[in-house]
């Protein structure tokens, strides 16, 4: 594997130059209504999603991804060199399109241009955000045993790790971390002792230190894989009430880190040890300044598992990272409702047994589907509204949230 100063060395440059950026943002919006996310005290109504695509004056273009702020202008970025990743600032979605024609350019697939020889990703089945505590009249399960119904469906399909949210409002169900425990226990029996488990924060609302304390020892017993970033990722002064927390919990892994948007902002967390897995994403941090936060990570001993979850551009450019880094070991792979995940590609990147076979083809190897803005139209407004059920539950979360990170803010 290549070192965080040979990024581009055996590569060879070539002199390209962008002539046109374009951005087409998107939303998936069930059409019958319905949602796609229901967790903590929120449900959500759609998934916006941008497509970027950078054009060469070489005839070559290359794609990537974009979140938020459809509304930019790159101009600046025209007549800069694709190559050039590793010494301009190019914003994350840029940044991957720029690999994206590197790989084109040199008939090489971007996991063996960073350093993989194996076009193998893991993956794990990132859901649990539509279980709810409550009848939804629909006459389906509800509760822990659609959880259990949700976490069977994907071992049936061959995945052997399964991550999931806490539920709706805890406040509306009287929901403890020790009532949460007992739902962890029935989880764990049905799946089996093989199948892997991890526990995620609470949806739109942190776990309090006290809370951690009181799950931590349960899931430990219960053999959870991890815990996800429980009390969010707010910064240095978090790292002893993290270590503590992984006194308590000595089998169970703590990942955190996808709201990291730097390798920069990384590196602390890295050299503390505090994460056993950093879940950056190259959605918001390009691959680039990834693979320096992956090679970080294998300096220290810690894996890299990308945070994937609004769209799969994001997909296509972290399972690269996953297969072309030696500190590369899961890709999450969503499965909230979304008809992009499979859509928007011609031919879309699927998880078999568990695995996206990422293939010999030069680039990402990924193609858009031919209109994409047709096929999933942007939606204007906010897809993320308090659940009709408790609309008040919303403002509780978000004060929760705010003590959590008031107690780090010094």
């Amino acid at each position: 594997m290549k070192t965080t100063t040979q990024l581009l060395d055996g590569i060879g440059r070539e002199q390209l130059k962008i002539t046109e950026i374009r951005v087409t943002p998107l939303s998936y919006r069930p059409a019958d209504g319905s949602c796609i996310h229901i967790c903590g005290p929120v449900v959500l109504t759609k998934m916006d999603a941008g497509l970027v695509e950078v054009l060469t004056d070489a005839g070559i273009t290359g794609i990537g991804p974009v979140v938020g702020g459809f509304d930019v202008d790159w101009g600046h970025l025209v007549g800069l060199n694709p190559f050039d990743v590793d010494t301009e600032a190019f914003p994350a979605g840029v940044d991957v399109a720029c690999w994206d024609i590197i790989g084109r350019v040199k008939g090489e697939p971007v996991y063996r241009l960073l350093g993989g020889a194996e076009g193998r990703c893991p993956t794990y089945a990132s859901g649990g955000v539509m279980w709810t505590y409550y009848d939804r009249g629909d006459d389906g399960p509800y509760g822990v045993e659609e959880l259990i119904a949700e976490a069977l469906d994907y071992k049936a399909q061959g995945f052997d790790i399964f991550k999931w949210r806490p539920g709706t409002d805890w406040d509306e169900a009287g929901i403890t971390p020790a009532r949460l425990g007992e739902i962890c226990r029935q989880l764990r029996e049905a799946v089996g002792p093989e199948f892997h488990l991890g526990l995620e924060k609470k949806g739109y609302d942190s776990w309090t230190w006290d809370e951690c304390q009181e799950i931590a020892p349960i899931i430990d017993e219960l053999g959870f894989l991890f815990f996800e970033q429980p009390m969010g990722d707010e910064g240095p002064a978090q790292f002893d009430d993290y270590l503590q927390l992984k006194e308590m919990m000595p089998r169970v892994q703590l990942w955190g880190g996808e709201r990291f948007r730097s390798s920069a902002e990384a590196a602390p967390w890295i050299e503390a040890k505090v994460y056993d897995a950093v879940q950056s994403d190259c959605v918001h941090v390009g691959v680039t300044d990834n693979w320096r936060i992956a090679q970080h990570a294998a300096e220290h001993g810690v894996k890299i598992v990308t945070h994937n979850w609004q769209t799969p551009l994001g997909t296509m450019c972290n399972s690269h990272l996953v297969a072309g880094t030696a500190s590369g070991h899961l890709c999450e792979f969503f499965l909230y409702p979304n008809e992009m995940r499979y859509g928007l590609m011609k031919e879309p990147m699927r998880a078999v047994d568990g695995v996206i076979d990422l293939g010999e083809v030069p680039g990402f190897g990924m193609e858009v589907i031919d209109d994409p803005a047709a096929a999933f139209p942007y939606v204007d407004g906010p897809g993320t509204l308090p659940n009709p059920r408790f609309p008040h539950a919303l403002e509780r979360a978000q004060k929760r949230e705010q003590a959590v990170v008031g107690r780090y803010a010094s």
